[in-house]
């Protein structure tokens, strides 16, 4: 990959590259196949390092070697030597070019299907395609290869057109980079990228030129399909000379047939090059080379309009015109190229005859120049050889034809008619081997027998039709099934004179008194035959009807039973292999009918099977819904299968053959018009609707069929529900998931026809949105380290093939309330689709979301009839939340005192689940909850109900899924009506049970960041405290929201109030009103002039707690202290910093003149027992501040000041105020040393 390496040996290299690439990929593909996807890698990585640095060489090192020009000529600034090796280069990285365009390619033509493809085209072991490369590699896919192999044809044809490689501008060459993820270097993340990194940007250039071409053609009114291109003011990197051209050439021609798909891009590409042929004067090649190319070019496009592919890729028209033009003039050759063109084309869907014909003409056109007697012998031979295999195929077809008439050889098939049938049987009757039918009749050691004592069966009409159409093989049947075939074994066939025949025959063997003429004649005389009905047959068809039971009435019934489930399953297989859509439709209605009336009738054979099938999936989703309320929906579908057995076995088998049709189905042109015939299935559902007595029932039972039209709809999807099942439990199982597929579809499809949905039929068709087994299963495989690659992958198909299920179910819900006329089923859906949004019906968290969406934005805004029914069905959901809370209190109150009792920790979280009994319970009653606030949102009238509800005696866990999901509501009815007025409106509608819930809702109104509320709702929350009071005392619960955005005077006023409830709704109001003012939790404000100040800091709050006139507001100064040991004690917020600035501010306005607080000093007894860090400041700047203010003319104060002093002389840590006492005026230090005398050292 070396640039600068010699040109002759990098050409030999890359000649060996080119038989490296095929080798190479066959042996990834055959790692990738056997999922060994590690080793694909280690070789896939090897090879695309060696096709990039191929292509490196050969758009770059041309560039920086000087072998390229501007204006189409460029100057060479090598020597002839190098200028050689380098063009040997260029020529070996072309064809390389080519063998990456086609590796990189689909051999696959354009609209063919796959299947007739793969039959019809053999490819050599040597040729690589896309289609050779396995599916399921994360890294190596088709796709980014093909990506390598559109541009790597692209730069060809750039090649071919131009006449060299256009220089490409550095900014496309970065812009592509960065598109790449590509580094600088030319390196990504991808294997793949760095090639494209190469040739993007060359094939972008060239794409470019093209198109200006084209536009400038457009805009100069040009008729001409292929206008000339001014090659002077393009400049190349490198051009191309005659051996690199004859391969650019040949590479363009030989991937238009080996690969369709380029085919049309091809023959452009020559054809515009044929008629823009090179010139001197824009081209460094010489004249004799120039003639060559053009040599070349028509030839190329006389091949390529010869090929039946220039027809059928509409690419004959382009190149007939190129050659009949002036600059080719090959007009006579061009028309006989396209006549032979369209006249292959044409034999591809011609008759034999067409063909044969074709043949002989070829043969004629290929000999027309040679008349030597070779030819014309093989010719003879030839048309002797054709004449006598034709002479044979006649003869063998005229053998068959009348082996059939005569009803031998490998037997025959009856008619349709049943004229035809008879009169058919009827005339092979002589063609019986006679010795086959005198063995039927019995052994014939004995003559004295009679007949019918020979007989060990009766030979009846059904007996003689098997032994025409099996040629006598059927003489070694069942005796045992005497009733068969419809009832044609209920005839008995009388045979007499082929038994004479017979025992004349062996007479004569034993007398030789019969003459041979006689025998001949007695023969070839027609055998009359006698039916007559079997009276055992008829006395029991007679026993049946009188309720007689013996041993030949049941065995009738039996017998009657298995030919009527037969026949049954005869008409189905029938109905499934009819091409008429009509004729089908037909049986269809013929099995619906007969599955209802033949109750009792056990399915067989492939029935059975499907049969069997469905129980062990019903049973198993009933298994696995074991706590749902759907269980007893599965089970009652379930016995109704073993009520009416033909009934669930054709809804089965429906779904199968669907599932084994369905590739057929979508490649028929006719799908439009035979969707609209109703499958097995409806039918069945039909009958089940109309074939109801009304008169014998109710209004509501003759709505849905008497119950069995309801029964048989759960039945049709509980089918599908075990279907979708059987695939998530296999997921590499290809046939279910097709069953499952196809199942589905139908389901949503047959939803949207069906007369009527009840609500137990929609529940049941929502298990389809429980995706919960099968996404565990994916993450599973995920995080395994043992699974290979295409087990993760079936799983995660499977995965997203069952959310494709569970959101088509969603949308049949939608379509089922939009659509559909009756109230009854509209409300069915509505209510489903509210229990998928609530919980109630099983579904994932992924559902769930999506039910959601529908219920809130489509289902509730689409019509107000709609809304109502959202608005009752979520009530109700609440009301079953809460019955289900109100039920588990106990046992949830007991789970959570015995957590507590476990966990040292009692400052938990209150929002947080204190057991797992609550965690569970909070995440069933979470969902309805979520819910009704949603649609609280769209209406907020009904947050009373909301309220109401959740504040219902003993359903605390629902109280507390509100207050979690509180915040939804507050704030996004607050953005959508505006808080002061949601917050008036919620106090209105709430009652005093509902406080702890309107509080809430009122704590949530207020931003907790940004701006401050507004003054509005300062109002509102005034407002409600006003009018909520208790016992003429106003609760100051209801402006704590607000407070954050109240003015600091205001607070000082209101702080008792704060200060004489309780502890908790106290540290509430000290926590909203610093919530804004982290920044300066330090600092105590100064007040403006002009504006207020807002809140009040931790630091203010110590300050002004002190300062309370508690007096003056009727609290006990018990109350008073109290609530500053509260803030002391609360050290995470109330830190030593906090106190310090506290303390020192009130210790500088005492220097300034203002008295002490009552509780200053006890403050700081306090703080030297809580915080250490603060004796050093206290000993060496506060104490001696107060000696300073004359702390001592108060007796309170100076009392404290003692003590503080006396517990910080002893300096235990190395901190003492023995500096501040002797600070003391000397009176009043004999006053504290009295007291507190010093202790005597030594």
């Amino acid at each position: 990959t070396d640039t600068k390496a010699d040109g002759a040996i990098a050409s030999r290299a890359v000649i060996s590259s080119s038989a490296v690439i095929r080798p190479a990929l066959r042996h990834v593909a055959e790692k990738i196949s056997s999922a060994d996807d590690a080793g694909a890698l280690r070789l896939f990585i090897p090879l695309m390092r060696c096709i990039r640095g191929v292509l490196k060489r050969l758009f770059t090192a041309q560039a920086q070697s000087g072998a390229g020009g501007g204006g189409g000529g460029g100057v060479n600034v090598m020597n002839a030597g190098d200028a050689q090796s380098f063009d040997a280069l260029k020529s070996a990285c072309i064809k390389f070019l080519e063998i990456v365009v086609v590796c990189f390619s689909s051999r696959a033509q354009p609209g063919s299907s796959a299947g007739r493809r793969a039959r019809q085209q053999v490819t050599s072991s040597e040729d690589f395609a896309l289609e050779d490369l396995p599916m399921g590699h994360p890294i190596i896919t088709r796709q980014s290869l093909e990506e390598i192999g559109e541009d790597a044809f692209t730069v060809l044809r750039g090649l071919v057109t131009i006449g060299g490689q256009v220089k490409v501008d550095s900014g496309v060459i970065s812009d592509v980079m960065l598109s790449l993820g590509l580094d600088a270097n030319g390196q990504g993340s991808s294997p793949t990228a760095a090639i494209l990194g190469i040739l993007r940007p060359n094939s972008l250039t060239f794409l470019e030129i093209e198109s200006t071409m084209q536009k400038a053609a457009i805009e100069a009114n040009d008729d001409d399909e292929f206008p000339a291109l001014d090659r002077t003011n393009i400049d190349t990197d490198f051009n191309l000379n005659q051996k690199s051209y004859a391969l650019a050439i040949n590479a363009v021609s030989m991937l238009s047939t080996n690969r369709p798909t380029f085919f049309l891009d091809s023959a452009t590409c020559l054809a515009m090059r044929t008629l823009d042929p090179p010139v001197i004067e824009q081209s460094s090649l010489t004249k004799a080379a120039i003639m060559s190319v053009k040599s070349h070019l028509r030839a190329s496009c006389l091949t390529l309009l010869r090929n039946s592919l220039s027809v059928t890729m509409r690419a004959a028209d382009i190149l007939h015109k190129a050659l009949a033009s002036d600059v080719c003039g090959m007009e006579i050759q061009a028309d006989k190229a396209l006549k032979m063109a369209k006249q292959a084309a044409a034999l591809k869907t011609a008759g034999r005859a067409a063909r044969n014909r074709a043949a002989i003409y070829y043969e004629w056109e290929g000999g027309g120049d040679q008349s030597n007697d070779m030819n014309n012998t093989n010719m003879k031979v030839d048309a002797l050889s054709s004449k006598r295999r034709r002479a044979g195929d006649d003869a063998l077809e005229r053998m068959r034809a009348a082996k059939a008439a005569r009803g031998l050889g490998n037997g025959i098939q009856l008619p349709n008619s049943m004229a035809d049938a008879s009169e058919l049987i009827l005339i092979n009757l002589g063609n019986l081997p006679s010795s086959r039918a005198a063995a039927t009749i019995g052994d014939k050691k004995s003559k004295s027998q009679t007949s019918d004592q020979k007989r060990r069966r009766p030979f009846t009409l059904d007996y003689f039709v098997d032994v025409i159409m099996t040629n006598g093989d059927s003489l070694a049947s069942d005796e045992n099934r005497w009733y068969g075939r419809d009832g044609g074994d209920a005839w008995v066939m009388d045979i007499s004179a082929l038994v004479s025949e017979d025992e004349g025959d062996d007479d004569e063997e034993m007398s030789g008194s019969t003459s041979a003429a006689h025998k001949s004649s007695k023969k070839r005389a027609p055998a009359p035959v006698t039916f007559t009905l079997d009276m055992k047959t008829a006395n029991a068809v007679d026993a049946t009807s009188k309720s007689e039971t013996n041993e030949d009435v049941q065995l009738f019934k039996d017998q009657c039973d298995v030919a009527a489930s037969d026949a049954f399953e005869r008409i189905l297989k029938r109905s499934r292999t009819v091409r008429d859509k009509s004729t089908a439709d037909f049986a269809n209605q013929i099995a619906a009918r007969l599955a209802w009336s033949l109750n009792k009738v056990k399915p067989m054979n492939e029935l059975k099977e499907a049969n069997d099938g469905l129980a062990k999936g019903l049973i198993q989703i009933s298994e696995k819904h074991e706590k749902s309320d759907t269980k007893n929906m599965i089970e009652g579908a379930k016995s109704f299968a073993e009520q009416y057995p033909l009934v669930a076995s054709s809804i089965q088998f429906d779904l199968e053959t669907k599932a084994q049709n369905v590739s057929s189905i979508e490649n028929d042109t006719s799908t439009s018009s035979s969707s609209l015939i109703p499958s097995l299935t409806q039918r069945l559902l039909n009958e089940a609707y109309l074939d109801v007595d009304k008169a014998e029932l109710g209004d509501e039972e003759a709505k849905t069929g008497g119950g069995r039209y309801e029964k048989t709809l759960e039945l049709y999807i509980s089918s599908v529900l075990q279907a979708c099942n059987g695939a998530d439990d296999k997921p590499a199982d290809m046939r279910k998931k097709k069953i499952a597929s196809t199942a589905s579809s139908s389901l949503t499809k047959d939803l949207s026809q069906f007369p009527i949905l009840t609500e137990k039929s929609l529940e049941l068709a929502s298990l389809l949105c429980d995706i919960d087994g099968i996404t565990k299963k994916s993450d599973a495989s995920k995080r395994a380290t043992n699974q290979n690659l295409a087990t993760v992958a079936a799983t995660n198909a499977a995965k997203a093939a069952a959310e494709k299920r569970a959101r088509t179910i969603l949308g049949a819900l939608r379509d089922a309330a939009f659509q559909r006329s009756k109230f009854e089923v509209r409300r069915n859906a509505v209510n489903c689709a509210v229990g998928i949004a609530a919980g109630r019906l099983p579904a994932s968290h992924f559902v769930e979301e999506k039910g959601l969406q529908l219920v809130c934005n489509i289902l509730y805004p689409k019509a107000s009839d709609l809304a109502d029914h959202v608005v009752a069905a979520a009530t109700s959901e609440l009301e079953r939340a809460a019955d289900y809370a109100i039920k588990n209190n106990d046992r949830i109150t007991e789970a959570n005192k015995e957590a507590q009792s476990q966990k040292s920790n009692q400052h938990l979280n209150p929002m947080l689940p204190q057991s797992d009994a609550e965690k569970t319970a909070l995440d069933i009653v979470r969902k309805p909850a979520n819910l009704f606030i949603a649609l609280c949102i769209k209406r907020p009238e009904m947050i009373e109900a909301f309220l109401k509800t959740s504040c219902r005696g003993g359903a605390g866990v629902l109280a507390k899924a509100v207050r979690i999901n509180m915040p939804k509501l507050a704030r996004a009815t607050a953005k959508k009506y505006g808080a002061p007025k949601m917050a008036l409106q919620v106090a209105d509608l709430a009652s005093e049970t509902e406080t702890p819930l309107l509080l809430s809702f009122m704590d949530n109104l207020a931003p907790g960041t940004g701006s401050p509320p507004s003054q509005d709702l300062i109002d509102a929350c005034l407002k409600i405290q006003s009018g909520r009071t208790i016992d003429g005392e106003i609760d100051p619960r209801y402006i704590i929201p607000v407070i954050s955005g109240m003015k600091r005077s205001e607070l000082e006023a209101r702080l008792p109030e704060f200060v004489a409830v309780e502890d908790n709704v106290f540290r509430a109001s000290l926590r909203r009103m610093s919530e804004r003012l982290a920044r300066q939790t330090f600092s105590f404000r100064e007040e403006p002039e002009n504006e207020p100040l807002l809140g009040m800091t931790l630091c203010e709050q110590m300050v002004y707690l002190h300062r309370m006139d508690f007096a003056a507001a009727s609290l006990p100064q018990k109350k008073y202290l109290e609530a500053i040991r509260f803030c002391l004690e609360d050290d995470e917020v109330y830190t030593d910093r906090v106190i310090m600035a506290a303390l020192d501010h009130i210790s500088g306005t005492f220097l300034n003149g203002e008295s002490l607080p009552l509780a200053y000093m006890r403050t700081i007894i306090l703080t030297c027992s809580k915080h250490e860090t603060l004796h050093s400041w206290i000993c060496h700047e506060l104490l001696p501040r107060l000696i300073k203010g004359r702390v001592y003319n108060d007796k309170r104060q100076w009392e404290g000041w003692m003590r503080c002093a006396k517990m910080l002389e002893s300096g235990d840590a190395g901190v003492s105020s023995l500096d501040a006492i002797e600070r003391l005026p000397e009176e009043y230090y004999h006053i504290y040393r009295s007291k507190y005398p010093a202790k005597k050292h030594g």
